[in-house]
């Protein structure tokens, strides 16, 4: 099977990139209104102040992001993908060890622009991070 062949394919909350997958990133919910998912840190997501890595919260917001607007593009019957043009991460609170759990709203679903919150807690319930991340909608090629 090639990419492309699975470009619009409907993803199920248990499916991820192979790059979530390298995270340990865990889809629980995954609908056209939201996403919810979740991640164990694990020593090689931390920085060299044995931190959570920024970087680390800025995938995790961009792939809930991507999924759930994927997901919303998806179920309108046109098919079609979504591609990230802009995230914007804030980083509210330094975790070493314990879960990250993400929520993923819609802000604007339009006919070519989607715009998404993101906000990321630990065990406590405590954010830790929260982003916008902003996706262009494109045809499907069919």
């Amino acid at each position: 099977m090639q990419p492309q062949d699975t470009v619009n394919t409907p993803k199920s909350p248990s499916t991820t990139a192979p790059f979530d997958s390298e995270l340990g990133l865990q889809f629980t919910e995954l609908s056209p209104d939201g996403a919810r998912a979740q991640l164990e840190v694990k020593p090689k997501l931390l920085q060299p102040m044995g931190l959570v890595h920024g970087g680390v919260y800025c995938s995790i917001i961009e792939s809930m992001a991507s999924m759930a607007a994927y997901t919303w593009l998806n179920s309108r019957g046109s098919g079609g993908n979504v591609v990230g043009v802009n995230n914007n991460t804030d980083f509210l609170r330094s975790i070493s060890s314990g879960m990250v759990y993400g929520t993923a709203a819609p802000i604007h679903r339009g006919r070519r622009q989607q715009l998404w919150l993101v906000t990321l807690t630990d065990d406590t319930e405590r954010e830790v991070a929260r982003g916008q991340v902003r996706l262009q909608n494109l045809a499907s090629d069919s």
